[in-house]
């Protein structure tokens, strides 16, 4: 059964809604993007027709562009999924919420953003509306909150972790 459904936001454009009752724990899907064609940010750049909101990094710099469901998924700064990586490029979408039929699903976009550390910063001026709202999501995990770095990082993907160990 497909738990879910991308339609219109009122206020984000396009997200990924329940299309039924989801328990706290249970997988919604995986993702594996190291099949898919990849691009260096020199290539991206220079080619007008791969402008994109859909580019995720992939390691040792380069990028593929998806249109899988999970790229219609819009931030919360208090998520109803988490990713879990096995790698950089394959993940799981996880429920850490019970979530209810129609709830948009949403992931915190600072919890994975592991693409270059700090050396292509964007800030992603958060308005997601919840009391706990950060206002500013930096682009590198180890710019994120102490308390939100030491909440997700059990979940980066294992190459990260063995190689900013010493930031963990």
């Amino acid at each position: 059964m497909k738990l879910f459904t991308v339609k219109n936001t009122n206020d984000k454009g396009k997200g990924l809604f329940s299309s039924c009752d989801i328990k706290k724990g249970t997988k919604i899907f995986s993702i594996d993007l190291s099949k898919k064609k990849s691009y260096s940010q020199k290539e991206i750049s220079q080619n007008p027709k791969m402008q994109s909101d859909h580019w995720d990094y992939i390691g040792r710099k380069r990028y593929v562009i998806s249109f899988h469901p999970y790229s219609y998924m819009n931030h919360s700064c208090d998520p109803n999924t988490l990713v879990k990586h096995t790698s950089i490029s394959k993940s799981t979408f996880v429920a850490i919420k019970n979530i209810k039929k129609g709830e948009e699903l949403t992931y915190d976009y600072g919890v994975n953003a592991i693409d270059q550390f700090g050396k292509n910063d964007w800030i992603l001026n958060c308005k997601c509306g919840n009391k706990n709202c950060r206002k500013k999501i930096p682009s590198d995990f180890f710019k994120q909150p102490l308390s939100i770095r030491n909440k997700y990082s059990k979940y980066l993907p294992p190459s990260i972790k063995r190689k900013y160990k010493d930031r963990l």
